[in-house]
Parts: C-alpha cells; sequence; structure tokens
C-alpha cells in the first residue's frame, strides 16, 4: 500500500462498508485514478478525494460529484440509497440537455441520467431524495 498520511485507505474502507451495509448517504467511485467518497450529510464536506502522488485534494467537489453521479448511473460508481437530490439530478439534465448538437456525449449523459434516475420505477430512483 503506498504511503497514506492521512489515513485515506481507512475512510474509502469505512464508506464502503457503510454502503455496503445499506445505510442511506454514501457513494464511491474512482475518477481518473483516484478513488472518490461521498457522504450526503457530512460536515467537512461531501466529496473527499486524495491523490497520494500529489499530496493534494480536488478542488473542485461540484465536478467530483457530477462524474460520481453520472458513474453511478454507468453502473461505474457504487451508492447505498437516499443519497443524491433530485433538484440536482435535474439541474444536470437540463444543464446536458442545453449544450448544441454539437456535444452529442453531453446529450447522452442527459439521457442516461434521466432513464437512470428519473423515469417512473427506475433503478436509479432509491438513490434519491
Amino acid at each position: 500500500m503506498p504511503f497514506d498520511p492521512f489515513g485515506i485507505q481507512e475512510y474509502h474502507d469505512e464508506i464502503r462498508a457503510r454502503i455496503e451495509a445499506g445505510e442511506p448517504g454514501y457513494a464511491q467511485t474512482y475518477v481518473g485514478d483516484i478513488m472518490v467518497s461521498f457522504e450526503a450529510a457530512s460536515f467537512r464536506g461531501p466529496v473527499f478525494a486524495f491523490n497520494p502522488l500529489g499530496f493534494s485534494l480536488y478542488p473542485n467537489n461540484h465536478s467530483l460529484l457530477e462524474e460520481l453521479i453520472v458513474d453511478v448511473a454507468r453502473l461505474e460508481g457504487i451508492a447505498s440509497p437516499r443519497t443524491f437530490r433530485r433538484v440536482r439530478i435535474e439541474r444536470m439534465i437540463e444543464d446536458r440537455q442545453a449544450y448544441p448538437a454539437a456535444y452529442p456525449k453531453m446529450r447522452r449523459q442527459a439521457e442516461l441520467l434521466q432513464d437512470f434516475y428519473l423515469d417512473g420505477g427506475s433503478e436509479g430512483e432509491k438513490y434519491l431524495f
């Protein structure tokens, strides 16, 4: 295991255990090569990611959270029930639909998010509150 000055691996292990136990409000994925953990009700910031090679925390939590939400919809990330706000997903869909047709990736993401989280009886509906 690489040098871990903040005990981040233990933190990620704890989040994974909470997800597997079904506790509401947690999610995890890899963004690039970095593990990202999310806590919906954290006092120290909802997203925690640590790059052990660069000794830096990611400054843009908003982007990390959006990537995590998309990864869960792609079934590349994991989450527990009642983790993401419905209004955030709706805003992400609207933002991606506003891109011109020259950006098909963003439009496909909007469709993915709509299908996974918001369509009646969809699999991702359990992740919303």
